[in-house]
């Protein structure tokens, strides 16, 4: 139960959420089935969208995202002593969800020192957008643990969003997945990890300044491979590297904002004990 207040508005609400899991073993210490409700008031801030987000504009209007309730069921378990599987369907409906949509340009382009205009005026930075959004999920998982040292897994998740207000659930991709591999023994480590982002909507705008909203583009679908590991000599003393973005793809994260292609960092690391 939350109680929340407007001073600004003089608005007060009380807001109760259900809480609620039960789980029924299908199959004793193999299969379960599971369901249950839950909710929750998320208190956003320009901090949060900033960490999603860092090409949000300053100019940022701030209010909370009232989940009302969130369903679910599925079935998890093992298949085999190193094998453990979960799938799960899941139904929410948000209040006030935020949506990322890129900001219009008021700028021809070209920096003209005369003019009033502010540094995320040029097309360049997102602003947020609030609709009332419902949202069917359903997610497949799967892990193995090959060996003692290694483990292995997969997701997949495909999403499927009604909106209230607004045209699509802008950037928000409706299907998303990753596999993985993690390696550990007494001296080497390293980890594996793939990610799959399905294809996502933003809005178009045409070439006259200042732009004006001239329909829906398209972001494609990218993967990103991304490998670390390391090498520990003693309790103290080790060398590290991490490979980012390995396929040097140079993909669109958000409109017109391509991540960096291929990085690679290594370095030594020395713990003192004192």
């Amino acid at each position: 139960i939350y109680l929340t207040s407007d001073i600004k508005n003089s608005l007060t609400d009380i807001l109760a959420y259900p809480d609620l899991e039960i789980t029924y073993p299908v199959i004793t210490n193999l299969i379960n089935f599971y369901a249950g409700a839950s909710g929750d008031l998320h208190m956003n801030s320009f901090q949060n969208f900033s960490e999603q987000n860092p090409f949000v504009s300053p100019t940022l209007f701030l209010t909370q995202t009232n989940e009302q309730y969130n369903l679910f069921g599925g079935i998890n378990g093992i298949i085999s002593s190193n094998i453990s599987f979960n799938v799960k369907a899941s139904y929410k409906s948000d209040e006030d969800h935020a949506l990322f949509v890129r900001n219009n340009s008021k700028s021809n382009g070209v920096f003209n020192a005369s003019t009033s205009l502010l540094g995320y005026e040029y097309g360049n930075s997102f602003n947020v957008f609030y609709d009332d959004i419902s949202t069917l999920s359903i997610l497949g998982e799967i892990e193995v643990d090959a060996t003692k040292s290694l483990s292995i897994g997969a997701n997949i998740q495909t999403n499927s969003y009604t909106t209230t207000f607004q045209q699509e659930a802008w950037n928000l991709p409706k299907l998303e997945g990753g596999l993985y591999g993690n390696y550990k023994d007494d001296q080497w480590y390293g980890t594996a990890n793939i990610f799959f982002v399905g294809e996502r909507k933003d809005l178009f705008y045409s070439g006259i300044f200042p732009s004006t909203t001239a329909g829906i583009q398209s972001l494609e679908a990218f993967v990103d491979v991304n490998l670390n590991g390391g090498y520990h000599f003693n309790d103290s003393f080790s060398a590290f590297m991490k490979l980012n973005n390995i396929l040097g793809s140079n993909y669109e994260r958000y409109a017109n904002f391509n991540v960096q292609g291929f990085q690679a960092l290594a370095g030594i690391t020395y713990k003192f004990d004192f």
